[in-house]
């Protein structure tokens, strides 16, 4: 099938959405955060997004990552996707830092697996996203705030210009304190904004092992909680044990990262 592929502009998120809407195969919202994925900076810079003829496929990219990439369920095995993603000319699955959907494939996606593989990628690693179940969480008094400058200077120095970025988005932030020096940091609602995310979060290196990972863990999620969010998703991560001992989160899904 001919490529008939054109970039797309905000005018175009409604039939975006409802693309997404009869296309979207994860277990997340994607219609919700529909303009965050379009057309939010990553850390590379602008995304570019593709749509292929009359909204039957769209595709976006940012840098060398493959943010999105969906065909109309009606309109699959046509060649659509193959097209898409040869245009997009990306060499990493879904697994872009500071801006992702799902943080690569469903472990149990078979299919979509077999369209990368066939495509030039193989898997990487795995990753996974949990959930915690936020309806019986006592209320903390613990204070939140918007970023700030200090926060960010401490997370670029600890942790990496990346999470700086991803913080840079986030609805709030926590932080513990001692003598005046920021020892740690939680982040919520900084990627998939309205699905009710955790993270980043991290503590300085000295400063672990003295609880402040669960206590910045379990400020945040109050937060959430105080947001209207009955569940919280905790991505991209293998420190589940962590985060079962810490809140009683479970996983919610594996996900496969894949590079060519």
């Amino acid at each position: 099938m001919p490529a008939v592929i054109r970039n797309a502009t905000r005018d175009d998120l409604p039939a975006l959405r409802a693309l997404f809407a009869r296309a979207n195969d994860a277990p997340y919202d994607l219609e919700r955060v529909a303009e965050e994925k379009c057309f939010d900076d990553g850390i590379a810079g602008a995304p570019t997004s593709r749509i292929f003829g009359d909204f039957l496929g769209a595709s976006v990219t940012c840098g060398k990552w493959l943010r999105i990439l969906l065909v109309d369920r009606d309109a699959r095995r046509q060649g659509i996707g193959s097209a898409l993603l040869a245009d997009s000319n990306a060499s990493v699955i879904f697994a872009e830092p500071g801006n992702y959907f799902t943080p690569g494939v469903l472990a149990t996606d078979t299919a979509s697996l077999a369209f990368f593989h066939k495509h030039g990628y193989a898997e990487k690693t795995r990753t996974w996203n949990l959930e915690a179940d936020l309806t019986s969480l006592p209320p903390r008094n613990r204070a939140t705030a918007q970023p700030r400058n200090p926060v960010f200077a401490f997370i670029e120095q600890n942790f990496g210009k990346i999470w700086r970025f991803e913080s840079s988005r986030a609805a709030g932030i926590v932080t513990r304190e001692e003598n005046g020096d920021i020892t740690g940091f939680a982040a919520y609602e900084a990627n998939n904004r309205g699905l009710g995310t955790f993270g980043p979060t991290g503590v300085a290196k000295p400063m672990r092992g003295r609880g402040i990972g669960r206590e910045l863990l379990m400020d945040a999620l109050a937060a959430l909680r105080a947001l209207g969010y009955d569940k919280a998703t905790i991505p991209w991560t293998d420190a589940i044990e962590f985060y079962r001992k810490s809140s009683l989160a479970e996983v919610a899904h594996e996900f496969v990262i894949l590079e060519r």
